[in-house]
């Protein structure tokens, strides 16, 4: 109960900016400009005053279209808004917790058994794709992380829209993709919703500057990222790359950013979660004794197939959205009852896919572990792991080690074309974790070409690093989230330089191998 109320009181102001009227004030008028109370309905001044004061102590005074040059007038902008936003992303992940425990362990304990195992895998998905259509054709103008990519890579910078309209629907839309387990995450609605918020609040402490929007925009999709991951440093690097097509970080924003992710970081574990535990908690398992140039040459190895598959897989999309968007459409056709169709046709496709390779089932991260040590950790024993009721018609056991490269090479296609299904469909998600998920097994599935046996993990890591990266063009970003969501005992002076090789050798060869990008870019 205390935690729930302290969360609320949070939260509150980084929804308020949801819903004040962009005229409205964060600080108190001059005295002067005051009414007496005698003057005033009892209570009413009180009640404007007390309005959101839990910035007002962190913010300067409106600045009416102020630039601020150097980077410490904007600190405490930059902490408001990582507290602002780490609030909203822990209350975030909170909902999308009970709501992923209510529809994939109540649910089926309420039935009992009555619906076959697969078959309710496949309607649970079919009807969440049918859910998200019809809010899709409701909210038919969702802020996605498209967006936010194509606003702040221009040159000038564009303004991004306001929080009001925009943030509860694309927080909504969210929730129900990732509770109804297709496998696109909950990190690029994150950053979605910190930048809105970021922005929305720089428009009313600076006013109409659009340099500070861009830098408050990314300070708040640190926060939120750094919030929802418990991973430092990753979120405000993430922002910051995701934006630019040859991998580069504004420089201007960077500070802003690490000190909202600072913020963020400090408000979860300092006050929300003070008892828990820090660290990551992925195991790669021991590399044992490899050579120098053994593990060179598994980075170079792991960062062209990363390269490779990070090219497949966003040309897959493209190929599936021209379908899936463009097939059979008529003049004058109803945009609401595609935005229905195509999602609910994908949830079905999507459905029938996980029922035989459960596994596959969410956005990747609660289950990764799985895939990471090759199964030896079982699906069920995972935070997102499901009943071995409902895994029953598994084509590939989830709770055995994997019986050879062609089981682990079933699940990283399979999740290779879930992921693809739930892009062509624009599902609003993120890719991180899913694409970590799906590059595992590829690596797992190559074991007999490894040349050492302790070679593994690192191959693991890499293999991840260059796949995720090619896509998003996000090399630093993600070798940080990788490195920093593993456990204490990894060898990190070993992983690490070869995941930052494989990393950045990802995103130069699938610029070779394809002019053409996940996100569109406008620098």
């Amino acid at each position: 109960m205390k935690t729930s109320t302290v969360l609320l009181v949070l939260a509150l102001p980084a929804l308020s900016l949801a819903v004040v009227p962009p005229s409205s004030r964060l600080v108190p008028e001059p005295s002067s400009a005051r009414p007496s109370p005698s003057r005033t309905r009892r209570g009413e001044t009180s009640r404007k005053n007390k309005r959101l004061t839990f910035l007002t102590s962190l913010l300067p005074p409106p600045g009416g279209g102020v630039e601020v040059h150097d980077e410490e007038g904007i600190v405490p902008s930059s902490v408001a808004v990582g507290v602002l936003t780490a609030a909203l992303g822990f209350a975030y992940g909170k909902v999308l917790d009970a709501t992923l425990g209510l529809v994939w362990r109540e649910l089926p304990r309420w039935i009992d058994g009555a619906v076959p195992p697969a078959l309710f895998v496949t309607a649970v998905c079919t009807a969440g794709g049918l859910v998200v259509g019809i809010l899709s054709s409701v909210f038919d103008e969702a802020f996605t992380v498209a967006d936010f990519v194509s606003a702040l890579s221009r040159a000038p910078v564009e303004a991004l829209p306001s929080s009001r309209h925009h943030l509860l629907p694309l927080l909504l839309l969210s929730l129900v993709t990732s509770t109804f387990g297709f496998s696109v995450g909950p990190e690029a609605p994150m950053v979605c919703a910190g930048g809105l918020i970021g922005a929305s609040l720089s428009r009313r402490i600076y006013g109409t500057s659009i340099k500070n929007q861009e830098i408050l925009a990314y300070a708040g999709a640190a926060g939120s990222l750094t919030a929802f991951m418990g991973i430092p440093i990753a979120g405000s690097i993430f922002a910051l790359e995701l934006t630019r097509r040859g991998s580069r970080i504004e420089s201007s924003a960077l500070s802003p950013a690490v000190i909202s992710s600072m913020a963020a970081l400090a408000l979860i574990r300092g006050v929300l979660l003070p008892s828990s535990s820090v660290g990551g908690h992925f195991s790669y398992g021991d590399l044992g004794d490899v050579s120098g140039r053994a593990t060179i040459l598994t980075a170079v190895a792991c960062g062209l197939g990363g390269g490779l598959l990070g090219t497949a897989f966003h040309k897959l999309v493209a190929s599936m959205k021209r379908i899936a968007w463009e097939t059979g459409k008529r003049e004058g056709e109803s945009p609401a009852r595609r935005q229905i169709a195509v999602k609910t046709i994908v949830g079905l496709a999507v459905g029938m896919l996980s029922s035989v390779y459960p596994q596959t089932l969410f956005w990747g991260e609660g289950s990764l572990q799985t895939v990471i040590d090759g199964h030896r950790t079982p699906f069920e024993a995972t935070k997102h792991g499901l009943s071995r009721a409902l895994t029953a018609a598994a084509r590939v056991d989830p709770s055995t080690p994997f019986a050879g490269p062609s089981s682990a090479l079933q699940i990283g296609v399979a999740k290779l074309v879930s992921i693809a299904l739930a892009c062509a469909g624009k599902l609003p998600g993120g890719i991180i974790f899913p694409l970590f998920f799906a590059s595992a097994p590829f690596a797992h599935a190559c074991s007999s070409l490894v040349s050492q046996e302790g070679l593994m993990p690192l191959a693991v890591m890499c293999l991840m690093a260059a796949t995720q990266a090619s896509v998003t063009r996000t090399p630093l970003a993600t070798v940080f989230i990788l490195t920093l969501s593993a456990e204490r005992s990894t060898e990190l002076s070993v992983m690490l330089p070869s995941c930052l090789i494989a990393s950045y050798l990802g995103v130069f060869s699938s610029r070779l191998l394809s002019d053409k990008s996940y996100f569109s870019y406008n620098n």
